[in-house]
């Protein structure tokens, strides 16, 4: 808390320690030893509660902070200070160029989705796409060991799974999609995650995803998957989503959304470059997001160090 907010009042969620005048204790220096792994680890050993964890005001009175003199007090403040300061300007930095990098792919992919060339075909994506699987009942021998993708095992924006396992593993009881590698899959649950796929295996996928099949010869798989990525897909379909309890994009409104479409050689082109430039863009999230991690392992190590009488 900064001296530019008091006096405050707060609720029975936080605990005010107040420090005694007669033992020689820096406030500052206090606020730092609670950062401390000494002190989490403390606090993970303490937590209780059945609903939601919290400490008593005894278990906050029983935290052991290492106490130097005042004045070592005050100099290891104003290390840490300083150097907290150039971390926190190093992570606004690495923020700010994660968020340049993200905003400069999701420029792009507006601007190729809201350009009329000449000879583009205007149609809707029922009349380029369908959905040619039936249920199928995971339980089967022969689907056993098949890949399971639900809308959790896709990342937003990204199109990249995570956590795959076979209906096997699952237990899958309900029934569920086949799809294979030539088509695309979009999850119908809350269109604003923005979750789709490109598989390169066959599978089965939730009954809450669509397993759209690209019509041969009019759009290709890649620039379908780009196209339900784009801001103006991902609009239309919030905008017909609404219900009472979880959003969802019925089939109809899916397949009505209009489109304009190059011919395949184009689709390919501005595919291919929209591949390209997300590979770049993740390559420099991975970047920033390991150097943000590393500034926060930095300061982590500087607490360590200024705790143990090592800085």
């Amino acid at each position: 808390m900064t001296d530019d907010i008091l006096p405050a009042n707060t609720n029975q969620a936080l605990a005010i320690i107040r420090l005694k005048r007669d033992v020689g204790l820096s406030p500052k220096f206090v606020l730092k030893a609670l950062e401390t792994g000494v002190v989490l680890a403390q606090i993970e050993s303490f937590k209780g509660g059945v609903a939601q964890q919290n400490l008593s005001l005894a278990q906050v009175r029983d935290f052991q902070i290492a106490l130097p003199p005042l004045p070592e007090q005050h100099r290891i403040v104003v290390l840490l200070d300083e150097a907290f300061e150039g971390i926190a300007t190093a992570k606004a930095n690495a923020k700010k160029n994660l968020q340049n990098a993200r905003a400069l792919f999701e420029s792009h992919l507006h601007s190729v989705f809201s350009q009329r060339g000449e000879g583009w075909l205007e149609t809707t994506l029922g009349e380029v796409c369908t959905i040619t699987s039936t249920l199928v009942d995971p339980r089967k021998t022969e689907l056993l060991g098949l890949t399971h993708v639900g809308a959790g095992n896709i990342e937003s924006k990204t199109g990249g799974f995570i956590d795959l396992k076979t209906a096997g593993e699952e237990g899958l009881i309900s029934g569920k999609f086949l799809f294979d590698q030539s088509m695309v899959l979009y999850s119908k649950i809350r269109p604003y995650l923005m979750k789709v796929a490109r598989p390169d295996f066959v599978g089965l996928c939730s009954a809450d995803m669509y397993p759209l099949a690209p019509t041969p010869n009019v759009v290709t798989r890649n620039y379908l998957f780009h196209l339900l990525l784009s801001k103006e897909f991902t609009d239309y379909a919030i905008q017909g989503s609404a219900r009472a309890g979880m959003p969802k994009v019925n089939r109809e409104h899916l397949f009505a959304f209009r489109v304009w479409l190059p011919d395949v050689k184009k689709q390919e082109q501005l595919a291919a470059n929209l591949d390209s430039l997300r590979q770049e863009t993740q390559r420099l999230a991975a970047i920033y997001s390991h150097k943000l991690a590393a500034l926060q392992a930095l300061k982590k190590s500087l607490l360590h160090q200024a705790f143990t009488g090592e800085l």
